[in-house]
């Protein structure tokens, strides 16, 4: 039984050991290869692996892509599927009747002449929700206390003659013109 060796790297050498595992580190990626008794490596689920699989797929797909549907969940999807002619892109809101996805959205592409599903992109939720608690700087009202205070609104019969009155520098207007009443104009 051969033993394995491990190596952390940032590129995979051009050289390589047989029976080794490699950890490659690159910026924000990692990837990971075994070697063989003849030091050939073997890609462990990585973007080459995945590349050739993409590879694979799109090999397949016409391109003929006829419509671009938007369903709520997998099981819209799949009766959807189940009714199309042609080659078709599907968007499926909530995806998580996939067993590959744990929350939020995905679009697959749907291949008509292999009866072949592919999913293309998961796309996390964005849901946003806001309670009245979490408004910062807001009414110290409660939305039943407004609510009350709205329907509790009322209009006056002479409405009309009370949007009349004004202000001005002076004091109370009515039309735009000074009202009596001020001091100046009172005969005392």
């Amino acid at each position: 039984m051969a033993q394995v060796k491990f190596y952390k790297v940032t590129t995979l050498p051009g050289s390589l050991e047989p029976n080794a595992f490699y950890y490659v580190e690159n910026g924000n990626y990692a990837e990971s290869y075994l070697t063989n008794n003849a030091g050939e490596a073997r890609a462990v689920g990585n973007t080459a692996m995945i590349n050739a699989l993409i590879d694979a797929a799109l090999a397949n797909w016409s391109g003929a892509a006829s419509t671009v549907s938007i369903v709520p969940d997998i099981a819209a999807r799949d009766a959807l599927i189940a009714t199309l002619e042609a080659n078709a892109m599907i968007l499926v809101v909530d995806a998580t009747g996939d067993p590959t996805v744990t929350a939020g959205s995905a679009l697959y592409a749907y291949a008509f002449d292999t009866e072949t599903t592919y999913k293309i992109a998961e796309y996390e939720s964005m849901d946003v929700v806001l309670q009245w608690s979490d408004l910062q700087g807001g009414p110290t009202s409660t939305p039943a206390q407004i609510d009350n205070a709205v329907s509790m609104a009322h209009s006056h019969v002479n409405k009309a003659t009370l949007d009349e009155l004004g202000e001005d520098a002076e004091g109370l207007t009515f039309k735009g013109q000074g009202v009596s009443s001020r001091w100046a104009t009172n005969n005392w």
